[in-house]
C-alpha cells in the first residue's frame, strides 16, 4: 500500500489547481522563540500557496509574540492563550481553522517544500483516506544536520489495533494532515490541562477506530532533536501513556485483544508511572501506582507489590535489587506453576 510521492500521478496537478483547496497549518508554540521562525519559514516556503498558517502561542514568556509579528505580520494568524499545553492549543487551532485540511506542525520542526502538495495529491487520489502521514528525518539542533533515523513506521488502512498494541505514539504529529471534519467530528484532542504527552496517540487512536489512515515512505519533515523537548520529560511522558490506556477503555479495544491483556497492558503503564515517581523521591505516588498494577494483573502481582513495599520504604538506588529480586520470584513462581512429569 505504499507509494512514493514520485509515482503519483502529474495528471492530479490539474486537479488540485482547480479544486485549490484551504491548507491550514496548525502551530501551537510555547517559549520556542528560537525555533517557531523556522518552521514558519518552512511552510512559508510550501510549493502548495493555498494555505493559512495559524501560531497558538500557548502562554510563552520569552517575547515570542511580539517578535513573530514583527517578522511575519500578517502572513500568519497569531493567537495568543494562556499556557493549557499541547493539546488544547492544538485545539484551539482546530476551532480557528478555515481549511479544508488541517496540517500540524511542532514549532521545532520543519517541513519539506513540497510537503502539502504532496499530501494533497494523495487526498485526492485516495478520497478513502481521512488521516496521512510521512516519514520525516531527525537533524540536529541546527535545523539542518542529519541524525541517523530508524526505518520508517508506516501505518496504513484500519490500524486501530496495531496501534493499540504499541507502548506509545509511533505516528509523527508534525508529518500529520487530516480532513478538517473529520478532526472537528471526533472532538480534536482531548480537552485536558494536564495531558501533556501522549495526547497525539490518544488522537491517532480515536482517529484509527473509524477511519483510514495512509503512511507515505517519504522524508518530508525535519524532526529537530534539541535539549529541551517536552518529549523527553519521562514522567509527563509515562502519565499521558497511562491515560492514553485507560482512555482506551471507551474505544473499542475488545476488537483487539482479551481482557486480561488489556489489563496487563495498563498495569504496565502504572508500573511505568511508578517507576518515575520513585526516582524523582515521591514514594507515596509511587507504591500507589504498583499497588495498582498488581490489582490490575494478579499474575504479576507478587513481584509489583515488592516493588512497593521497596518503594514505600528505600530510596530508588535500590530499584536494581528490586529488579532482581522480582524477577527471582518471577522464575521461582514460574518453575512451581509447571506441571510435574511423573
Amino acid at each position: 500500500m505504499r507509494m512514493p510521492s514520485d509515482l503519483i500521478s502529474d495528471n492530479l496537478a490539474d486537479n488540485l489547481m482547480e479544486s485549490n483547496p484551504l491548507v491550514s497549518i496548525v502551530i501551537p508554540t510555547f517559549n520556542r522563540k528560537r525555533f517557531v521562525c523556522e518552521a514558519i519559514d518552512s511552510c512559508l516556503g510550501q510549493t502548495y500557496h493555498n494555505c493559512e498558517i495559524i501560531v497558538i502561542d500557548d502562554g510563552s514568556t520569552d517575547g515570542t509574540g511580539d517578535h513573530l509579528l514583527a517578522e511575519f505580520g500578517d502572513r500568519i494568524r497569531y493567537i495568543r492563550q494562556e499556557n493549557q499545553g499541547p493539546a488544547i492549543a492544538r485545539n484551539r487551532g482546530i476551532r480557528e481553522a478555515r481549511g479544508e485540511y488541517i496540517h500540524f506542525l511542532d514549532a521545532d520542526d520543519q517541513l519539506v517544500a513540497h510537503k502539502v502538495e504532496t499530501c494533497l495529491r494523495l487526498f485526492l487520489q485516495r478520497t478513502d483516506i481521512d488521516v496521512l502521514h510521512t516519514y520525516y528525518q531527525f537533524v540536529a539542533s541546527d535545523g539542518r544536520t542529519h541524525i541517523e533515523t530508524s526505518a520508517f513506521p508506516s501505518f496504513s488502512d484500519d490500524i486501530f489495533c496495531e496501534l493499540l498494541r504499541l507502548t506509545g505514539n509511533h505516528i509523527l504529529i508534525s508529518s500529520t494532515m487530516i480532513r478538517t471534519a473529520v478532526l472537528r467530528a471526533i472532538g480534536g484532542f482531548e480537552d485536558d490541562p494536564d495531558f501533556r504527552s501522549a495526547e497525539d496517540w490518544d488522537l491517532f487512536l480515536r482517529l484509527a477506530s473509524k477511519h483510514k489512515f495512509y503512511g507515505l515512505n517519504d522524508r518530508l519533515v525535519y524532526r529537530r532533536m534539541h535539549d529541551d523537548m517536552l518529549s523527553d520529560d519521562r514522567l509527563q511522558g509515562a502519565l499521558g501513556r497511562l491515560k492514553t490506556v485507560e482512555n482506551a477503555r471507551h474505544y473499542g479495544w475488545e476488537r483487539c485483544m482479551s481482557a486480561e491483556e488489556f489489563d496487563r497492558k495498563l498495569a504496565a503503564r502504572h508500573h511505568v508511572v511508578g517507576v518515575n515517581w520513585w526516582k524523582l523521591g515521591n514514594r507515596g505516588k509511587a507504591s500507589y501506582h504498583f499497588h495498582r498494577a498488581a490489582d490490575l494483573y494478579p499474575r504479576e502481582a507478587r513481584q509489583r507489590r515488592l516493588f512497593a513495599w521497596f518503594s514505600r520504604f528505600l530510596p530508588h538506588q535500590s530499584m536494581d535489587l528490586t529488579i532482581a529480586l522480582a524477577r527471582g520470584i518471577k522464575g521461582i513462581v514460574g518453575r512451581a506453576d509447571r506441571p510435574k512429569i511423573t
